[in-house]
């Protein structure tokens, strides 16, 4: 895999949210910087009047700075006057698309498969012509198309010199088994760098994300809080956090999640306490169960630990707290845990919530002290100590 493709200005700007200033696209990209994606799409690149080409100039110009580790690119539209004012900006990538599917070529262009394959060529060659390192072609509706067209399409880009082509699920009907499929498929005819672009229309963007990545794909489209067209695309933030959890790519992930926060409050995205890897409350368990198992070793049930994104651990005991759970986090009260576990279990039913360690410890008036010899080992010892109150 070479990397990730954030196209948060990009694919996230089509997203109904208010529009991004100046100062906040340009934080955008010096977070993206300090994540270490591979790859940033500033935006569009489009050959008419009064489109922003202004401020897509000053931002692609200030990434280089901004982002120095990463590949700066731009998407257009397959049109040769977009092309030739993407190339004038110095980028090092520039993405265009065509549609692979009969809906899409058929339906909303009115064109056939045969001007599809012409067009490849002609448009690759105009971008060749311009100077552009990276080449990179959109197959749009590539999981809707017929896999002996598209099969086509892939090889008159490698015929062209197409140094990149981009698989779109773009009404996200793929699942990840097919996504895979398709990635083998292009593989099969495409001897250059494959990417994929997700969309989340049924929650499996970064699923298919992952397995087109274990396929074989060498780079996925992300986008932080998933912003994109309808539900949007695969999260910036979630695959950073798998690759990294599984050891395959090394990402800041405490910088992915800062950033992620930071774009909601700036588009009005309010985000769920139980949203993967940006909730609050991913970390805040009552659970008897499995509070006694985290106690003994919070890997138990926690995916990665939350030093990772730096969120904090809470945990607290319920109406559904167990004499385990009880004894493992309040050691003190081994000499009575059914009648500290059954006043427990009574205070959080008054109250209608579960109790902090602090409210438990007020409950069952104890201090916060240990008797010598108390714990099982050492690992549990510095299990407790890392235990909010």
């Amino acid at each position: 895999m070479r990397g990730l493709v954030d196209t948060t200005l990009r694919e996230g700007a089509q997203a109904p949210v208010p529009y991004l200033g100046p100062e906040q696209r340009r934080a955008l990209v010096a977070g993206l910087g300090r994540i270490g994606v591979e790859e940033i799409e500033l935006g569009h690149a489009v050959a008419e009047p009064g489109y922003g080409d202004a401020a897509l100039a000053d931002l692609v110009a200030a990434a280089r700075e901004l982002a120095p580790r990463a590949r700066r690119a731009v998407w257009c539209r397959a049109r040769r006057e977009d092309i030739v004012t993407a190339a004038r900006l110095g980028l090092d990538v520039v993405s265009f698309a065509l549609p692979c599917s009969d809906l899409h070529l058929v339906r909303r262009l009115g064109r056939s498969r045969a001007w599809a394959l012409a067009e490849v060529g002609v448009l690759a060659g105009v971008a060749r012509d311009a100077g552009i390192p990276v080449v990179s072609l959109g197959l749009e509706d590539a999981t809707r198309g017929d896999p002996a067209f598209v099969a086509e399409v892939v090889a008159a880009a490698a015929a062209a010199g197409v140094d990149r082509v981009r698989l779109a699920d773009t009404v996200g009907v793929a699942a990840p088994d097919e996504m895979a499929a398709w990635v083998g498929r292009v593989r099969a005819v495409f001897p250059s760098d494959i990417g994929v672009h997700c969309h989340d229309d049924f929650g499996l963007a970064t699923a298919n994300a992952v397995a087109a990545v274990r396929a074989g794909a060498d780079w996925a489209d992300v986008s932080l809080l998933g912003l994109g067209e309808r539900a949007g695309i695969a999260r910036t933030e979630a695959v950073a956090a798998y690759l990294v959890t599984r050891g395959e790519r090394q990402y800041d992930v405490a910088a992915a999640r800062s950033l992620a926060l930071d774009l909601a409050g700036w588009v009005g995205r309010p985000v769920p306490s139980h949203a993967p890897i940006l909730g609050d409350g991913l970390f805040t368990v009552e659970s008897g169960l499995h509070l006694a198992g985290l106690a003994a070793d919070p890997s138990t049930y926690e995916p990665y630990p939350p030093e990772l994104t730096g969120a904090e651990r809470h945990w607290r005991l319920g109406t559904g707290a167990g004499r385990a759970a009880v004894t493992a986090l309040l050691p003190e009260t081994t000499a009575d845990p059914v009648g500290a576990t059954t006043r427990l279990r009574h205070a959080a039913a008054q109250r209608g919530r579960s109790l902090t360690l602090a409210e438990c410890r007020e409950v069952l008036n104890v201090t916060h002290g240990r008797a010598a010899g108390s714990w099982t080992d050492s690992t549990q010892r510095a299990n407790y100590e890392r235990m909010p109150l």
